[in-house]
């Protein structure tokens, strides 16, 4: 099954930055504000290498990724960056708060092979969008690099990969994030660890959790480089450098993806139309914080309505649930799928249509969606997904509905990174 190798990273050297400056969230997260923030915030924080901006007088010889290219090799040059003397395993370790409780999540960055979706050992649950894709791709070509890791699930009931890793591992960050969150890196040197872990892995799927636009690049970029180097041996551009975290992980926390959508009707039209598919019932208007406490007391087939300081809960009708999940079993326990048929049979409107016109906002966040649906904006708050829906989707080999889960915290990008040697095979 899946193949892992440690590699000799490439890291910040403490005695040239301060970590806490360089560091930033994955690129997909962060506003244009956020993205602007961080790279004004260090001339060598990451975002220079993954989220560089743009301006008009770009053009092929100097672009976003061509300047990535130069402060990738700059800061090789200079000592920013420093390598790893060993082929290394990493244990990264996130200790955060959530609702009062204090939690750890542990994972493994690990470089694993590269395999193609119908060998069914890396398994994806998101359908990838070709602009995203290409815009990546360039990003790789140009550096051949990866700046962070993708975020995979495997199955480790007794956690005996993270405890081998807690035992061998030497600490060498430890940073904390603007909400407070601590992200560590430990390094694991030890050979025997290192086979230990790499046969632990070797019978285990892993299933995509987010990153699914940079696997998608790294396979097409892999395909590229075969045409110049060959398949084998294996080389580095056959790998990819992954934060692997397992089910059982206490810390792994999923949450649901709240909606804001822009609507054509007043909410008395609104409410109208979604009766004759279940039943509307007003609730008292909660605090944001027991606004939390409901979504996770609703049922997969429910969900929340917010407009106006009030609050509606929402509930499928049992004939039309059960229908669907015999049209469907596996997508229609989903609560996402539920709630976007409900939106195409009640309202005659489709979700992706209205992302694409710029009317539908995703966040995992009560509060942004309870300060902004009035007007023409309606919230609506779902259920979270359970992991192990994740991994049921994965294996039929299904995709779930656009922003089904959220995976929180993130990890950090600019802990460690992966250059890609095209004539090297590994330890990279």
């Amino acid at each position: 099954m899946a193949e892992i190798k440690p590699f000799r990273g490439w890291r910040y050297n403490p005695e040239r930055v301060r970590l806490a400056d360089v560091v930033a969230p994955p690129y997909d997260v962060v506003t244009p504000e956020e993205q602007a923030f961080y790279l004004q915030k260090s001339p060598y924080n990451v975002f220079h290498l993954e989220l560089g901006p743009r301006y008009a007088t770009d053009h092929a010889r100097e672009n976003q990724y061509t300047r990535a290219k130069k402060f990738w090799d700059t800061w090789r040059q200079e000592g920013v960056l420093i390598k790893e003397n060993a082929p290394s395993l990493y244990l990264y370790r996130l200790r955060f708060f959530w609702k009062g409780q204090r939690l750890t999540r542990r994972g493994l960055i690990a470089l694993v092979r590269l395999e193609p979706w119908e060998k069914k050992i890396i398994l994806p649950h998101e359908k990838t969008f070709d602009q995203v894709t290409a815009d990546r791709l360039n990003l790789l070509r140009t550096t051949r690099a990866q700046f962070s890791q993708i975020f995979c699930l495997y199955h480790d009931p007794g956690l005996e990969t993270l405890n081998v890793l807690e035992e061998k591992g030497e600490k060498l960050y430890q940073v904390e994030d603007r909400e407070g969150f601590e992200h560590e890196l430990l390094r694991i040197t030890s050979p025997p660890a290192i086979s230990q872990i790499e046969n632990a892995l070797r019978e285990n799927p892993l299933y995509i959790a987010d990153g699914h636009h940079r696997y998608t690049t790294a396979l097409r970029f892999m395909k590229e480089m075969e045409e110049r180097y060959g398949k084998t041996p294996p080389r580095c551009f056959h790998y990819m450098m992954m934060y692997l975290c397992p089910f059982e992980e206490p810390g792994l926390l999923v949450l649901p993806t709240h909606r804001l959508l822009q609507l054509p009707f007043k909410a008395e039209e609104l409410l109208a139309r979604l009766s004759p598919f279940g039943e509307v019932v007003e609730m008292p208007a909660p605090e944001t914080e027991n606004l939390d406490q409901m979504t996770k007391g609703l049922e997969p087939h429910e969900f929340l309505l917010l407009h106006e300081n009030k609050v509606f809960r929402f509930t499928l009708k049992d004939p039309l649930r059960i229908r669907w999940q015999e049209e469907d079993p596996e997508i229609f326990k989903l609560p996402v799928a539920l709630f976007t048929r409900v939106l195409e049979e009640a309202l005659g409107i489709s979700e992706a249509a209205l992302k694409k016109e710029g009317k539908a906002v995703y966040t995992p966040w009560v509060n942004q969606i309870k300060e902004k649906a009035h007007g023409p904006y309606f919230g609506f708050l779902l259920p979270p997904t359970p992991v192990l829906s994740l991994e049921a989707i994965a294996r039929a080999g299904r995709v779930m509905p656009h922003k089904s889960t959220y995976f929180h915290p993130k990890i950090l990008t600019g802990m460690v990174f992966f250059e890609i040697l095209p004539d090297k095979g590994p330890p990279c």
